[in-house]
């Protein structure tokens, strides 16, 4: 081919022919008889494509021949597997650049080799070839096969196909001993090269979600580098067994395990600071516990006060909104989670935005290493920390370190109580650790240093800092009440009827929607306003749904059992009392999920300070026998629970 002819050819771009964009080559790799080979064959190319020397010219500097010359030209423009030309590669002495290339196939008795021969039967039998790689790759989506399709049924496969072509046995492959066995074994490992994701399907749908979203392109999102600027969020199960010690309907006091409860994080991309945490003890996570989460890396942390003997934080740990003054309130502008149930409710997008201020980014479905700060995190966490514990579950269900999870969980009674103490401990060792992805500096110290250096943060207005503004929805209720028989007005939320003296007062309100501000963590009360968005005041909850601090999620579920006829109780009863009752039972009779409902409801009870309600009965008048019953008598003091009112609720 002469130089006019390439250079005037489509097959060869202008970009190609310049030889500046060729791939190099690394000359040290070569001996030196191989060197001075290599160097002729560059000159004499080089000279050919840059320049007008005549051709005898280049014979005579380079000792290159015409037809080689014309040979390494079009060497050099051939493409390679990854369609990238050869460029200079193509001129190391002994480079093999076009693959062998068989003209016919073998038949029976035929005494040449074999070689070649199994790519051109593909060649010649499309029909073989897409039953191989069909198979192979899983395409058939709509036949009933084997998950992941062995060499073996595979091979028995290729040859039924041959047959089908109509291939004799005195053809390859059947004149061969092993029928071609191994040649379609070294075929399959090309097709893993050449389908990367679709044969990484054979090892587990997580290593072909991985292979597809890894290693591929360039990273569309910017460095983070200003502390706050993005967040990563996620939950995950604690690999550790949790014991529960509750009494029995019976009078006695049991043991028993909870299924494996949550630790939700926040952490900060460009410190790598863990901004708050939180347990969560049923066996899913709410939209109410990423709530919670969320508020404890704004709100500045508290110095916790252990159980466990001897526990306390490093003199390097810590949370940044407890050591950090700028971190106290600090908001973020982008929350980056998964497309859990929870984190896309409607409540979660609503404080985030309306509260935090923030972007959320869900991200691709199913891909957490969109998220991998946290999930690392999370391997950190459980290899300090929970793998260590005697009731750790491990890593997997082969780790030889779960044995006996479960019984040590209930002989050493580790309880959720102690997860949590050990959760906040570690976190704040994560953060008072030095970290390699941020120049060896502690996360604490990092997000230090960045504020130092100018970094601002910004802050939640004072107004938003109340607890109600996390936890509050609205609804909207229509007043109810009767002027012909009597009935005051009242609106019902949630199965319960909700009074004020005020509203009491106010028959005019009758089929009047009010707006609530209802929080979801207190439903004893619920703040009401009128249509033209003046407050109307707090509404109270009938009877002894008053008494006793309880979430929407647990009004719920003892609504649904009430509508199930499996608990009864009257306007008299606590319904929380028996509730509680019920999961005791429930728990002592291992029904799934009642052990981490009791120990929710008891920390819903136990954990959240509520001012004192006030109840009287016996002589009004004088006041007597007034007691005070607060959140904790439901545990710890049974004798008055049990007491039976003579007159319920003063307002």
């Amino acid at each position: 081919m002469t130089k006019r002819k390439i250079i005037e050819s489509e097959n060869f771009p202008p970009e190609s022919l310049d030889t500046k964009n060729w791939p190099l080559v690394n000359v040290d790799q070569l001996t030196d008889e191989h060197k001075e080979i290599f160097y002729r064959r560059k000159q004499a190319v080089e000279l050919y494509l840059n320049s007008e020397v005549l051709i005898k010219t280049i014979v005579e500097k380079t000792r290159i021949q015409p037809k080689e010359l014309n040979n390494f030209v079009r060497r050099c423009l051939t493409e390679d597997d990854n369609g990238l030309i050869y460029g200079y590669r193509a001129l190391i002495p002994h480079k093999k650049v076009n693959g062998y290339h068989r003209k016919s196939l073998p038949q029976l008795n035929d005494t040449t080799k074999m070689t070649g021969a199994f790519k051109l039967l593909l060649e010649t039998y499309p029909t073989i070839k897409d039953t191989i790689d069909n198979h192979y790759l899983k395409r058939n989506k709509y036949s009933i096969e084997e998950p992941v399709i062995s060499i073996k049924n595979l091979h028995k496969k290729f040859i039924d196909s041959c047959r089908k072509a109509g291939i004799k046995l005195n053809q390859y492959p059947f004149i061969t001993k092993d029928l071609g066995k191994r040649s379609l074994e070294r075929y399959v490992k090309k097709l893993h090269s050449t389908y990367f994701s679709e044969a990484s399907k054979r090892h587990g749908d997580q290593a072909a979600q991985h292979a597809r979203s890894t290693g591929i392109g360039n990273k569309n999102n910017p460095v983070i580098t200003r502390p706050y600027q993005r967040v990563q969020f996620d939950g995950h199960r604690i690999d550790s067994a949790v014991a529960i010690t509750f009494t029995t309907p019976e009078g006695y006091e049991v043991t028993k395990t909870m299924d494996r409860i949550w630790l939700l994080v926040i952490i900060d991309e460009a410190t790598r600071a863990i901004l708050g945490h939180h347990i969560c003890l049923n066996r899913e996570y709410s939209s109410t516990d990423v709530l919670h989460c969320v508020k404890n890396a704004i709100t500045p942390k508290e110095q916790p006060n252990f159980t466990i003997s001897g526990l306390s934080y490093s003199p390097s740990g810590g949370f940044p909104s407890q050591i950090i003054p700028e971190c106290e309130w600090g908001l973020w502008d982008e929350f980056l989670y998964d497309n859990a149930r929870a984190n896309l409710s409607t409540i979660v997008n609503d404080r985030l935005s309306e509260i935090v201020g923030c972007f959320t980014n869900a991200g691709p479905v199913s891909m957490p290493e969109r998220r991998g700060l946290v999930e690392r995190f999370f391997g950190i966490l459980e290899e300090n920390g929970f793998h260590r514990l005697p009731s750790t579950t491990g890593s997997n269900p082969n780790d030889p370190r779960r044995k006996n999870a479960e019984s040590n969980a209930i002989k050493y009674k580790i309880s959720e109580q102690h997860i949590i103490e050990l959760a906040d401990t570690l976190i704040a060792e994560y953060n008072g650790t030095p970290h390699s992805g941020i120049s060896n500096l502690t996360p604490l110290e990092a997000l230090q240093q960045r504020i130092m250096k100018g970094a601002i943060i910004r802050k939640m207005s004072e107004e938003k800092r109340s607890e109600l503004a996390f936890f509050t929805m609205k609804a909207q209720r229509v007043v109810r009440g009767n002027i012909v028989s009597g009935q005051r007005p009242y609106i019902e939320y949630e199965g319960v009827t909700y009074r004020s003296d005020l509203l009491s007062r106010t028959p005019g309100l009758i089929g009047t929607k009010l707006d609530l501000f209802v929080d979801v963590e207190d439903l004893r009360t619920v703040r009401a306003f009128l249509p033209d968005g003046s407050e109307f005041g707090i509404l109270n909850a009938n009877g002894k749904w008053s008494l006793q601090k309880h979430s929407l999620k647990t009004r719920k579920a003892i609504n649904s059992l009430k509508n199930r006829k499996i608990l009864h109780f009257t306007s008299f009863d606590n319904p929380i009392e028996i509730y509680f009752r019920h999961l005791e039972k429930e728990a002592a009779n291992n029904k799934n999920g009642s052990k981490n409902k009791l120990a929710q409801l008891r920390r819903e009870i136990d954990d959240i300070p509520t001012p004192d309600v006030y109840v009287s009965y016996g002589d009004e008048d004088t006041g007597k026998n007034e007691e005070i019953i607060n959140n904790n008598n439901l545990v710890s003091n049974k004798k008055n629970l049990n007491r039976r009112f003579k007159k319920t609720i003063t307002y």
